[in-house]
């Protein structure tokens, strides 16, 4: 199964992709297509083919279909191909032979988050995700005693904790 499931990730864009989502935490193909600048077809055909081997799930909200990671499709990919979760991902796409893959075609710079930190004067720090637009995603709080917070997916560990476990560990 992890050989089909390399095999189906092994490409540049579709890890791109996956990264996209992982960072958002739930996304839109059209969002992604507007953001990484590819083609409308190739994230809804991606993500429905990760649905199938049980990496994403898929949800309708009204007429759109809104893609998310489940844990064991995390559990896979971090086995799988753990330069997804790496936060200089990417740096692979400049090292990349510029005949293959132009650096335009997949515009890492437009991955569309950006992370703010604020401390507080208890000595606590929220750091807060923002989307390309300058919207809000989500807010993280970590307490003085180590304690942490997402108030998005309500949970003390979720995706955006672990992310920023590993940006708040690099920034030290």
């Amino acid at each position: 199964m992890e050989y089909i499931i390399n095999k189906t990730v092994s490409t540049p864009l579709r890890k791109l992709i996956l990264h996209y989502v992982l960072i958002r935490g739930t996304a839109y193909p059209q969002q992604i297509t507007e953001n990484l600048k590819v083609s409308k077809g190739i994230p809804s055909q991606f993500l429905r083919l990760c649905t199938a081997l049980n990496l994403s799930k898929r949800d309708r909200n009204g007429h759109k279909v809104l893609y998310s990671l489940t844990t064991k499709g995390i559990a896979i990919l971090k086995r799988v191909c753990p330069e997804i979760f790496d936060l200089s991902f990417s740096g692979l796409f400049e090292s990349l032979s510029k005949k293959k893959f132009r650096t335009k075609y997949y515009p890492v710079n437009r991955i569309g988050f950006e992370i703010k930190k604020l401390t507080d004067e208890f000595g606590g720090i929220s750091f807060k995700f923002y989307d390309e637009d300058g919207k809000e995603i989500s807010t993280v709080f970590k307490s003085k005693t180590g304690t942490w917070w997402c108030v998005a997916c309500q949970s003390s560990d979720c995706r955006h904790i672990n992310y920023l476990k590993k940006y708040y560990d690099n920034q030290k």
